[in-house]
């Protein structure tokens, strides 16, 4: 079966679908009176019935297609005899090749900033469907953005139970602190001699930037600052299993994020001086003592995220994703 793959930058599936559909319409190879089911596309795009349901009444609405007394929609305005046929995947440009996308990339960022707010507030069951039907996808695409999750920890999911997310409890948060000091140290010794100079100097930039800003430092610039130091100045790492390891523990970092959303990190705040010191020990090729002031920075953080953590606990739950059903 053909893999679902969409090249543009726009989220909302059904306008990818629609955008295809009037090409192919533009382009010639939807030919005047052929009959659109709901059925054969989903089939193409691999996607909901809904989701080119709405398409289809999107391409409507530009008067390029229309109802009649069958089912589905014919191509044209005029009186052509329906033409029914089987819609080949050809005739849709569907793109492949590098640039080209599964269709859980487009909903998966979503997705995931909407369970790591929630994971904060309490311990959720994700229901599968709504999840499909909220996003206009099939399941087996959502469950494959739940399977992703799943394998960075953020979502839990045994052989008979349900897709489960949090709750973010400071016993958790403290095992993955100790995940990542006993790792991470040891990772970005070993990665840090291939790792380029101009990008390190832009990681230092970055810092400088935050603590020279005024009011609260954006949660955006707090993401990437973290992501520099933990993320991209290890992945020259060569051990996977490793990796994949360090992945999962992620928790401490979303507290962290959470924390900047919700109450907010201003320039003071240790965390900058300390990763300052990280960086400039990295572009000075002092490997060592770079890795001894990560694993510093770490333990000392520790206690910073834990208090956050409380804090968070006494706020009001968001408003959550209605694929989420609380867990009492």
């Amino acid at each position: 079966m053909q893999k679902s793959v969409f090249a543009d930058g726009d989220a909302t599936l059904y306008r990818m679908c629609a955008r295809r559909i009037v090409e192919a319409i533009e382009e010639g190879r939807f030919e005047p009176g052929l009959v659109l089911l709901e059925g054969r596309l989903s089939a193409i795009f691999e996607t909901s019935r809904a989701t080119i349901r709405k398409a289809l009444n999107d391409v409507a609405d530009r008067g390029l297609i229309r109802r009649f007394e069958g089912r589905g929609y014919v191509v044209g305005n005029d009186t052509t005899d329906p033409i029914r046929r089987s819609i080949e995947v050809g005739e849709i440009a569907i793109e492949t090749g590098p640039a080209a996308r599964p269709a859980a990339d487009f909903i998966i960022t979503e997705v995931e900033a909407a369970l790591m707010t929630a994971v904060a507030f309490g311990h959720y069951r994700i229901n599968e469907r709504t999840l499909a039907d909220v996003f206009g996808v099939s399941r087996p695409v959502a469950r494959e953005v739940l399977w992703r999750l799943r394998e960075t920890g953020l979502v839990e999911k045994e052989l008979h139970s349900p897709w489960l997310a949090g709750p973010v409890t400071a016993r958790a948060v403290m095992d993955d602190r100790e995940l990542r000091m006993l790792m991470e140290p040891h990772a970005l010794k070993l990665s840090a001699p291939i790792l380029d100079r101009a990008e390190l100097q832009r990681m230092r930039e970055r810092v400088s930037t935050a603590r020279s800003m005024s009011g609260k430092v954006p949660r955006a610039e707090i993401e990437a600052i973290e992501n520099d130091l933990h993320i991209v100045c290890i992945r020259h790492y060569s051990n996977d299993r490793v990796k994949r390891v360090m992945r999962t523990g992620r928790l401490p970092m979303i507290v962290d994020a959470l924390f900047a959303q919700f109450i907010g990190v201003y320039p003071d705040d240790p965390a900058f001086a300390e990763h300052a010191i990280v960086l400039d020990q990295l572009l000075a090729a002092e490997f060592d003592a770079a890795a001894a002031s990560h694993s510093a920075h770490l333990r000392q953080e520790s206690q910073r995220t834990l208090d956050r953590l409380k804090v968070l606990s006494v706020l009001p739950e968001p408003d959550l994703a209605p694929y989420l059903e609380r867990i009492v």
